[in-house]
């Protein structure tokens, strides 16, 4: 956008070539490489949050909600704004855009969600209240529908309470035994968490599938960070899962307020028959037509990306952050196994806290406190818990890395 006001007196040709390069792929390519000898270090802040006085920062952690989820793509963005010229129905267009969201999958069907939690909520609804409008109307009142959905106690997380939201209470249970034990009148549907934060559970899910089904039930199943690899957009719903809420603000790098619901047509019916702009319990989680088409968009050229040659790239990045602080003060790098490989390669930086006085909490501090403010994660917060200092590549931006690198060596250097 900052571009338009030099790259208009350049010859056509030469605008469309800028137009079509991101600045991830232009900084990563041999132009950008000869023309400088290594990615250039950047942080752009744009006017609209120097106006409202917010503070933007250097992403080392990765796509948490709160802090904003990714960046989408120049195409994404073009593509809304298309969208916001003119009115369409959204049935309609929810329609066509789960038939190439069903294209893209291999799910019998889909729809364009407010966000991964939106999906589950109301797969919950079809699942206590199907598509029959007075139960729907009733919701969360659950008298006289069934009011149960079975969930493993490992996968009790902070994001359950979107089964709950509906009415539903969760029957918690640790083996196969006890699921099927707990199946009664009452349930609704059986629960699955395919998430890094739910480790150690004892029924896998083509168990939990084959259980649910010899009763009856469906299957709902939490994949919302569960990209990459691609291939889990249809893993999940080959192996039979009636209903897949994947979150569209995270690796596909759709707008932070989509997902998306896909499985079988049944299903997805009677979930798209609670959503929004249906105007009943799930009315709150509306999604615009700017954000489907943006949703829709971003999930083709995920499907299309050249994954292995992005994991490449990031683990460049790192590499020359571990490069870079070599020979810091009693500085130590490793790189942290990945356990679920939806999540980006990551670093840990450690250093001896007694010998320096920083320690990890006030690093994540200083860093944060800097221009430009950093934010990095402290590893022992995480599930499984990691020593030092994260620093995870997937949303820096080319040449950012190197910022990261020697804002890390300048505060240990300096207390050194």
């Amino acid at each position: 956008m900052a571009g338009r006001a030099y790259t208009s007196a350049m010859p056509e040709p030469f605008q469309d070539l800028l137009r079509r390069w991101t600045r991830r792929s232009f900084f990563a390519s041999p132009l950008a490489m000869s023309a400088w000898g290594a990615p250039a270090r950047i942080h752009e802040v744009s006017p609209v949050y120097q106006k409202l006085g917010v503070r933007t920062f250097i992403n080392a952690v990765g796509t948490l909600t709160t802090l904003s989820g990714t960046l989408m793509s120049p195409q994404v963005l073009r593509a809304m704004e298309e969208a916001s010229r003119n009115f369409v129905p959204i049935h309609e267009l929810q329609e066509k855009a789960g038939l190439r969201i069903a294209e893209l999958t291999g799910a019998e069907a889909g729809f364009v969600t407010c966000g991964a939690s939106a999906g589950l909520c109301v797969a919950s609804c079809a699942a206590v209240a199907g598509d029959d409008r007075e139960k729907m109307r009733r919701l969360p009142d659950l008298t006289g529908m069934k009011d149960e959905i079975i969930l493993q106690a490992r996968h009790r997380n902070p994001y359950d309470h979107a089964f709950r939201m509906v009415g539903a209470k969760l029957i918690i249970v640790e083996t196969a035994a006890e699921m099927r034990k707990a199946i009664g009148p009452q349930t609704a549907a059986i629960a699955f968490v395919a998430s890094h934060h739910c480790l150690g559970y004892k029924v896998e899910l083509d168990e939990t599938v084959a259980i649910a089904h010899a009763a009856g039930l469906p299957v709902i199943l939490d994949a919302a960070a569960e990209l990459p690899p691609a291939g889990n957009l249809s893993k999940f719903v080959r192996m039979g899962v009636d209903m897949v809420a994947f979150s569209g603000g995270k690796n596909i790098r759709g707008p932070q307020s989509t997902g998306m619901l896909i499985g079988k047509k049944e299903w997805i019916r009677k979930a798209y028959a609670n959503a929004a702009p249906n105007n009943y319990f799930a009315r709150i989680a509306k999604v615009g037509k700017e954000d489907i088409v943006g949703f829709v968009t971003a999930l083709e050229l995920f499907v299309n990306k050249d994954h292995d040659a992005e994991r490449r790239e990031w683990h460049a990045m790192l590499d020359r952050v571990r490069d870079r602080l070599k020979g810091a003060p009693t500085v130590h790098t490793e790189y942290i196994t990945n356990n679920d490989y939806s999540h980006s390669p990551r670093l840990s930086v450690q250093w001896d806290e007694a010998r320096i006085g920083i320690s990890l909490t006030d690093m994540v501090r200083l860093l944060r406190e800097g221009n430009p403010s950093i934010e990095a994660s402290d590893m022992r917060n995480f599930n499984p818990p990691w020593k030092g200092l994260g620093v995870f590549p997937y949303n820096l931006q080319p040449g950012e890395e190197i910022i990261v690198a020697d804002r890390i060596r300048e505060v240990l250097s300096r207390k050194a």
